[in-house]
């Protein structure tokens, strides 16, 4: 029986630390999320073939000549790995195919590590790899095209006890919208596909968790098949989260119908209050005039909010970035998040700043959201990267939390966050014996990188 190996790299952003207080506050987890996306390529694997799957944030990968063929995943950030493990097991004689995010994105520069690519689903490409490698003829880029069929995923080759967050499931893949910086749209060319809603409830049942996380993009990206599902979902009284765009609010029907049928929060992309940074964006389908009534309908119907905002825009500088946090307090937000602003291989926005020569670095790994691997037009690398922590401080300050979140009812999870992030930036900075960026200090940004640029 041929053997395939899929292996998710480590990845720092889903790598839960070493260190005994971690392990305890995590029970004991290795990662947060599990890989589902190798899960489900695994369920795309003829069942004459034997299929492992390694996450290298729970257990080492062995790179040894036992495997037939090998396939790896990776996301932007995961390249460096993938690649060095690709040439060690190319080295042995192994053949490797890679696929996820940044190879579907930057697929001529993978082969240059692998006998073959896959760009988009594994659904609409593992399948026709594996036939080829069966005949001798695997090699090349393999596209997916036209509808796929979401596959359930085979959780049976994954440990859940490694993971905090086991109870993932996809619902639906891809998003309508074309937003310049996603890598949605480079990585499914515009597909939106959605699964039978019998199917959905199927699988939540066989995970027997009260609790589930929907691991999409946008779950009201149809929102016909999205009442048809929450309908359906609603029998089942189990409580979830997911992420959405904003315009969901706009029907009060379907807000309505998400509530009942167990919605406890939603993660959703505001990226900025400016709307020529929306426009630049290509995020043109919501106005930010609009965010606020949103945002309180919402709140209305007891949804938890977290919004993300995306800083370093080429309109954005100090001044308005510290608005933008004014303004995520004044919505009264829940949970924040402020992600720098990435150019990510395969973006529009990737071609419009390697065009124009503001790529700093293509040391991929640094392409984690926490990094500045561009030239802001209004700012230095120095000072986006101080916003950032200074956009932490101030809205999860205590200040902040007295206006934002309710004592009554009591907001119990919200604060919980809310105060764990407050100590834990401060534990770390402690740590590291630095004083954590502060937006009234920013003239000192100024001064000190003027006269670093002086010498």
């Amino acid at each position: 029986m041929p053997r395939l190996r899929l292996i998710s790299p480590v990845n720092p952003l889903n790598h839960l630390m070493e260190s005994d207080i971690a392990r305890r506050v995590t029970f004991g987890r290795r990662a947060v999320f599990m890989p589902l996306g190798l899960a489900v390529a695994a369920a795309v694997v003829p069942r004459s073939w034997q299929v492992e799957i390694i996450d290298e944030c729970v257990r080492p990968v062995r790179v040894a000549r036992d495997v037939d063929l090998v396939g790896i995943t990776a996301m932007t950030c995961q390249a460096p790995r993938a690649y060095e493990l690709a040439d060690a097991y190319r080295r042995l004689g192994v053949p490797v195919i890679l696929g996820g995010i940044h190879p579907s994105g930057l697929p001529e520069e993978a082969l240059g590590h692998a006998a073959a690519v896959a760009v988009g689903e594994a659904e609409g490409t593992l399948p026709r790899m594996i036939a080829d490698f069966e005949a001798g003829r695997l090699g090349g880029v393999y596209r997916a095209e036209g509808a796929v069929e979401i596959a359930a995923p085979r959780r049976d080759l994954l440990d859940k006890n490694d993971y905090l967050v086991w109870n993932a499931v996809q619902i639906s893949r891809g998003c309508p919208h074309r937003c310049r910086f996603c890598t949605t749209h480079a990585m499914y060319e515009g597909r939106y596909a959605m699964r039978p809603p019998d199917a959905i409830c199927e699988e939540i049942r066989g995970l027997g968790a009260r609790r589930v996380i929907f691991a999409d993009d946008n779950v009201v990206g149809h929102p016909r098949w999205a009442r048809e599902f929450y309908t359906e979902l609603a029998k089942l009284k189990v409580g979830w989260c997911g992420q959405a765009t904003i315009t969901a609010a706009r029907d009060p029907e379907l807000l309505h119908l998400m509530k009942r049928s167990g919605c406890l929060g939603l993660i959703v992309g505001l990226e900025s209050h400016n709307p020529e940074s929306l426009r630049l964006g290509n995020k043109t389908y919501c106005h930010p005039d609009e965010y606020m009534s949103l945002l309180r309908r919402m709140r209305e119907a007891r949804i938890g909010t977290w919004g993300s905002f995306l800083l370093g825009f080429d309109c954005d500088t100090v001044g308005s970035l510290r608005e933008t946090v004014a303004f995520a307090r004044r919505a009264r937000l829940g949970i924040t998040c402020y992600p720098i602003l990435t150019p990510y291989p395969g973006t529009p926005l990737y071609g419009d700043y390697e065009s124009q020569g503001r790529i700093l670095t293509k040391d991929w790994s640094k392409y984690n959201g926490t990094t500045v691997v561009f030239r802001p037009a209004r700012m230095t690398p120095r000072e986006l990267a101080n916003c950032q922590m200074a956009a932490f401080r101030e809205f999860y300050s205590w200040p902040s939390m007295w206006e934002r979140l309710d004592l009554w009812p009591p907001q119990k999870w919200a604060w919980i966050i809310n105060a764990s992030i407050n100590q834990g930036f401060a534990y770390y900075y402690r740590r590291q014996k630095k004083q954590m960026p502060d937006f009234r200090e920013a003239h000192q940004w100024e001064a000190e990188v003027e006269v670093g640029a002086a010498k």
